[in-house]
């Protein structure tokens, strides 16, 4: 009989120790808890992390990652996690109950599986911009588990879709599980991703793309519950928005770059058409049918297209970054 898997629980977080309290609370609640729970301080601008944890979660792991970006933090995680599955929860997120146990019996139960997501539902839906957010799309993905690349065959929203949709759709890295010696054997998390403003997003499917690629597979599993608290203001709303399809373009042509012809044309092809999506969209809205207003929707399109030559910078900006922090 092969023996159980261990989980490490990881929380990133930066200046937000209300909601890490709470993250926390849901994390050493798990029944069976994990192995570990560690927190990454991502550049943090005061000490409040480290003296909450301190003072009332004296069983969790406290990680300081000096270098700005959630990559730099979850590599750090990567590297220094105990456990055979790292399982990465947002610090505005909170886990079900059976949240770590329900991904580590995906990991057990195949031994091919290399990512695995989890179901995310709102929190609240209390002001205009949490309400948004969920309308526009959010981050649930139903109550049907998904398993990559064999189910790509079906149909998704009711269209034939390439691979690649499927991986950009099968959930976020606010509930998203590694088994660990494979994500450090694929490189970890691309850290000139989820870098802020220059480019605010596609670490989690950046990785989750390269395991695909691999020849892992990647589930979506429903009975790993979170929930995540959406941004309130309308304007971090559609900004975050925004900045999410900027990053989507920008590691879309990440790997068309890299993609020999035959494997990269599904990938050229879907990027043409997330360039002409806004676009689409635009068309909606004049109908009155999508949720976004159009200064956000033409936000949105010129942001896909700045997307288009945005990783290159990226990649300079975390260079620097890595070696301004080096010791």
């Amino acid at each position: 009989m092969s023996t159980p898997l261990s989980i490490t629980a990881a929380v990133c977080t930066r200046n937000r120790p209300g909601q890490l309290a709470r993250a926390l609370e849901s994390l050493v609640a798990q029944s069976p808890p994990p192995a570990e729970v560690i927190v990454i301080d991502n550049a943090p601008g005061n000490h409040a992390a480290a003296m909450l944890i301190a003072e009332r979660f004296p069983g969790v792991r406290y990680l300081r990652e000096p270098v700005p970006g959630l990559d730099f933090a979850r590599n750090r995680a990567l590297h220094a996690a105990m456990g055979d599955i790292v399982a990465f929860l947002d610090d505005d997120a909170v886990a079900g109950p059976g949240w770590c146990e329900a991904l580590r019996l995906v990991f057990e139960g195949e031994p091919r599986v290399a990512v695995c997501t989890g179901r995310v539902e709102p929190l609240v839906l209390e002001s205009p911009g949490q309400l948004l957010f969920e309308v526009n799309g959010g981050f649930g993905r139903g109550d049907r588990r998904i398993r990559l690349p064999d189910d790509a065959a079906r149909s998704l929203h009711g269209w034939p879709a390439p691979l690649i949709a499927w991986a950009v759709s099968v959930g976020s890295g606010c509930s998203y599980a590694v088994r660990r010696a494979v994500a450090l054997e694929l490189g970890g998390f691309d850290e000139a991703l989820d870098l802020g403003a220059p480019l605010a997003g596609g670490g989690d499917h950046d990785l989750l793309w390269r395991a695909l690629e691999s020849g892992w597979l990647v589930e979506y599993q429903p009975a790993a519950l979170a929930w995540h608290e959406h941004r309130r203001e309308l304007a971090a709303v559609h900004t975050q928005i925004v900045g999410h399809q900027r990053a989507l373009l920008a590691f879309l042509s990440k790997h068309v770059a890299r993609a020999p012809l035959r494997s990269g044309l599904p990938l050229l092809v879907y990027l043409s058409w997330r360039l002409l999506k806004p676009g689409v969209r635009l068309v909606r809205r004049g109908f009155g049918r999508d949720p976004l207003p159009t200064a956000v929707l033409l936000r949105m399109w010129w942001n896909c297209w700045a997307g288009l030559s945005a990783y290159p910078l990226a990649r300079r900006v975390a260079r620097s970054r890595r070696q301004m922090y080096a010791v």
